[in-house]
């Protein structure tokens, strides 16, 4: 069956407003070295590491499979290339996929539309699997870096056309990272250089996440957690 936009929107809605009190589930998610997650975090928590200890250790939900399959570098057309290896293999019931960063400093033919093709097909793909799919736009990057912050911007915002064309549920960061600029540094303290998530940044990316699927619970341990930016490099 062929659904239209809003039809995938409403299922997916009310898939997601039953995942977590429901049956176990298998979460994956997908994207470059943001995602991946390791070295800018300094020995500590990722955001999907911050994602498993919040629905495994604090919702209880031990039987879950949190699969991080991201990859340094990695754009969207490489997610394709490798979709089994990455994403089919688990048989997800959710994909997370975050892409953009990478996919706004390679040139290639078509650029941005070349890029937004490419993630409606990492969607229907997807959901060929049954998997509800959510998007994530890729926080912005610091001036400074080999990216164009307004590039990277561009991309963010095709990102968010893609989940609107296709019903997806979207995870804003780039939007999150802009409105918090107004009460604080935030590229100086939730950036370990100009483009990667310090400790602090992967937090808020978990934060972001979790009020998308409306776990966000500022009493618990994992939300409630206070960072004052990364570790500091063994001499």
């Amino acid at each position: 069956m062929d659904f239209t936009a809003e039809q995938y929107e409403q299922r997916d809605a009310a898939r997601l407003a039953g995942m977590l009190a429901g049956p176990p589930l298998t979460w994956v998610f997908v994207g470059d070295s943001i995602t991946r997650g390791v070295g800018h975090t300094r020995g500590r928590r990722n955001f999907v590491e911050h994602f498993a200890e919040r629905l495994c250790g604090e919702l209880g939900r031990d039987r879950d499979a949190i699969i991080n399959s991201a990859v340094d570098g990695a754009t969207v057309a490489d997610v394709l290339d490798e979709f089994h290896w990455r994403i089919g293999r688990f048989a997800p019931d959710v994909v997370l996929a975050m892409y953009g960063t990478n996919d706004a400093l390679v040139e290639r033919e078509g650029g941005s539309r070349a890029f937004r093709y490419d993630l409606g097909q990492l969607v229907g793909r997807s959901r060929d699997l049954g998997a509800t799919v959510i998007l994530q736009t890729p926080p912005p990057v610091d001036a400074g870096d080999q990216r164009d912050p307004e590039t990277v911007a561009v991309y963010a915002a095709e990102v968010r056309s893609v989940a609107r064309e296709l019903g997806v549920p979207l995870v804003d960061h780039a939007e999150v990272w802009r409105e918090a600029t107004t009460r604080e540094p935030v590229m100086a303290e939730w950036l370990d250089d100009t483009v990667h998530p310090n400790a602090r940044g992967q937090h808020a990316l978990a934060l972001a996440l979790f009020e998308r699927l409306g776990v966000l619970d500022p009493d618990s341990a994992v939300c409630s957690l206070r960072l004052e930016g990364a570790v500091a490099s063994a001499p």
